[in-house]
């Protein structure tokens, strides 16, 4: 039992940094208008690593988040990220895609909101733009991470190890 938390601990840690270095790397594509946040990508594992990767993802939000040019208001993205990723994980069996997707509109809804706010840009064409853009990290590039996982034998390797 403590192994299983103290492994399950260890898969959020490394999620979460993974998520932030990402972020960090490509700092250029994962914020404004136009963007394609390539960490995005591993909310794809999500569906396989469970609530591990749904609380190592939110801290990686919140981290990644610190060096936003939107300012303190981007911090709140925790929130409806970690609604999303409840979203991917409870629909993991229904579809993932599906999951993916719901997660990329709410987080579209949610940063063409603060665009708006801080940047006064229009609302509906910047939603536009940063779905097509979240849509290609987290539903494109995720699922290829999460069918890529399967076929690699991820999902046999991380059986043991979280819940």
């Amino acid at each position: 039992m403590k192994n299983l938390k103290t492994k399950n601990v260890a898969v959020s840690i490394i999620v979460s940094v993974l998520y932030v270095v990402l972020v960090y790397a490509f700092a250029p594509i994962s914020f404004h208008q136009i963007q394609i946040r390539i960490a995005n990508a591993l909310i794809g594992l999500v569906p396989l690593l469970g609530w591990p990767g749904i609380y190592g993802l939110t801290l990686g939000v919140l981290l990644g988040n610190l060096s936003s040019p939107l300012g303190p208001i981007d911090l709140l993205s925790v929130l409806p990220s970690f609604v999303g990723l409840i979203a991917v994980y409870k629909l993991r069996q229904v579809s993932v895609i599906l999951g993916l997707q719901i997660y990329s509109t709410l987080i579209s809804i949610w940063v063409a909101f603060m665009l708006y706010l801080v940047f006064n840009l229009p609302y509906f064409v910047t939603f536009i733009y940063v779905f097509v853009g979240i849509t290609i990290a987290t539903t494109g590039l995720g699922y290829l991470l999460h069918r890529s996982a399967i076929r690699f034998g991820f999902k046999d390797l991380l059986k043991e190890s979280v819940t």
